[in-house]
């Protein structure tokens, strides 16, 4: 049976079990499994590498623990975790829960920043070899081409919109930031016309507005760019658009992928527009300049020798 449910997981388990050393997954991978159904809200975000730490295994007993169970391979057994937690848990308070319920063996704040470290550099390289390039390069060409570009994200992932499209709005003509104060969405998005583009973040759990903007614009044939997940609720066809999706989980704790996304779209973009890019960043500076925006600070040699005294 290849299972698509928890209870499903939980069938499988058992019935692996009763089999008493006659299991063809293995008892350290049914260990991994059972601990997994415990904790659904870490099993549903944690990097696989995270999880085979917590058991003791290798990372890989995690793959062929997806594959006997006729899956895929751990990807797939995670999203059974995720829409189970989606579906039945509240999201935020279940992982700070889990994050509560961190192991004892984290004891001060350089332990959880050398912890943290690793599993965010696990999930980027992890994101990195499942992105798909092509989706990547289609976005650009619609970045570069759109004669006014609206970047759309609220709630948590407005952190997104915002880096995007000030940055954005550095190496080309004509982009606007969606969703600011007043929050005018109605009228920002009437001024959308299929010349332009309008780029659409949102993770799980995705934000209703940002859903509802996306679905307007497919009904009037504007052209999209999302920055979603797998199996999201922001999908768009190749007549509609492109999904960049990155299959990794959004949280306070879990964020450095996708912000690693949208960094690899922005560098893509800068390569496309080449001089145009540079010209356009120099207005801005002159800009900046003539309004007297930054502060370039750097202490004087007098300050600077004090603070190393101070040091030593």
């Amino acid at each position: 049976m290849r299972p698509s449910s928890i209870d499903d997981l939980r069938e499988l388990l058992n019935a692996e079990r009763a089999k008493h050393g006659r299991s063809r997954v293995g008892e350290k991978a049914l260990g991994v499994l059972a601990d997994m159904l415990d904790r659904s809200g870490s099993a549903a975000v944690e990097s696989i590498s995270a999880l085979a730490a917590s058991n003791g295994v290798n990372p890989s007993t995690l793959t062929r623990l997806g594959k006997k169970l006729g899956l895929s391979g751990f990807g797939e057994l995670q999203d059974i975790f995720r829409r189970h937690v989606a579906q039945t848990q509240p999201f935020y308070s279940t992982r700070v829960q889990e994050q509560v319920a961190e192991p004892a063996d984290i004891v001060s704040p350089e332990d959880l920043m050398r912890r943290h470290a690793q599993s965010e550099c696990q999930k980027v390289i992890s994101a990195v070899e499942k992105i798909d390039v092509k989706t990547v390069e289609r976005a650009v060409d619609l970045l570069v081409s759109a004669r006014h570009v609206y970047v759309l994200a609220l709630r948590a992932t407005y952190a997104f919109s915002f880096f995007f499209g000030t940055y954005l709005g550095t190496l080309r003509e004509n982009v606007t930031v969606l969703g600011g104060p007043g929050h005018t969405l109605t009228s920002d998005l009437a001024r959308i016309t299929r010349d332009d583009l309008l780029v659409a973040i949102s993770f799980r759990p995705y934000t209703r507005a940002v859903i509802a903007a996306v679905d307007v614009m497919k009904e009037n044939a504007i052209p999209i760019v999302a920055l979603t997940d797998t199996s999201s609720a922001l999908q768009v066809t190749d007549e509609q658009g492109v999904a960049v999706v990155i299959d990794k989980p959004f949280y306070f704790d879990s964020a450095t992928s996708h912000f690693f996304l949208v960094q690899t779209i922005l560098l893509a973009a800068v390569r496309r527009l080449g001089p145009a890019a540079v010209e356009m960043a120099k207005r801005r500076e002159r800009l900046d300049q003539a309004l007297n925006v930054e502060i370039r600070w750097a202490p004087s040699p007098e300050t600077h020798a004090a603070g190393l005294r101070g040091i030593v």
